[in-house]
């Protein structure tokens, strides 16, 4: 087994613990519909969010050229998907009853500060994470890397 293949299972188990509690959260809502308030800011950033663990995935297959690995190259490889699980974490709530009731807009207002600085600190390991695949990687993307980049940026 080369190294790409052994380090990105410890990837891709983080990546899919993210996926599964927003897949889980999104079925929690439609199980007990009845007894969940939903919010359409939450609901647009557990989209976005499923989004971005599925490229974050994907993209991670770039590396798959990398030689050598070192201990802190993959260190700093694993906080991109770290983030990104606790990003998930924080945008439901612990699993409940499926008889209580719960309001996902005072839910969101309530960790919205730590979802936002989870996600702020995303963007520049990605940038890091793109500059450490050579100055032209990043270039490659066009200037919509950037912009998209800096949205995420606290303001």
């Amino acid at each position: 087994m080369d190294p790409f293949s052994y380090l990105s299972i410890l990837i891709s188990i983080i990546l899919a613990l993210g996926m599964t509690w927003v897949l889980a959260g999104v079925g929690e809502m439609l199980q007990a519909r009845t007894r969940r308030r939903i919010y359409w800011v939450h609901a647009l950033w557990v989209i976005n969010l499923f989004v971005y663990l599925v490229v974050a995935w994907w993209i991670f297959y770039r590396w798959r050229n990398q030689q050598p690995w070192t201990f802190f190259l993959f260190v700093f490889v694993l906080i991109s998907p770290t983030i990104l699980y606790l990003a998930s974490i924080v945008l439901f709530p612990p699993e409940s009853a499926v008889d209580e009731f719960v309001d996902y807009k005072a839910h969101y207002y309530a960790n919205h500060r730590v979802f936002f600085i989870l996600f702020s600190c995303f963007t520049p390991v990605d940038i890091a994470d793109s500059l450490l695949k050579g100055i032209l990687h990043p270039l490659g993307f066009g200037p919509q890397y950037f912009i998209c980049g800096t949205i995420f940026l606290p303001d």
